[in-house]
């Protein structure tokens, strides 16, 4: 389920609002239209997880269509690294 407040509504009841946040969606908006989300962090930490799971299957993928393997990125950034001062 999903609970649409104000901002106004948000500031004077932010202790209600992140306990609502742990039952159900909470999107804030501002003048009738979203304007951010509370979340558990669990499900933050999550979807960052994801997130980041993305890039890396985007990044095989480009990779793959190069030629480059992770290997051969791997020790020439570790080569790099080293020759900086």
């Amino acid at each position: 389920m999903t609970v649409r407040v104000s901002i106004a509504q948000a500031k004077s009841g932010f202790s209600d609002m992140l306990r609502r946040a742990q039952e159900e969606t909470v999107i804030i908006t501002r003048r009738g239209e979203p304007e951010a989300v509370i979340l558990p962090f669990a499900e933050y930490e999550r979807l960052r997880r994801l997130r980041a799971y993305a890039s890396m299957v985007r990044l095989s993928s480009e990779l793959a269509e190069t030629g480059v393997t992770a290997t051969e990125l791997y020790e020439a950034s570790r080569k790099e690294l080293e020759e900086r001062p």
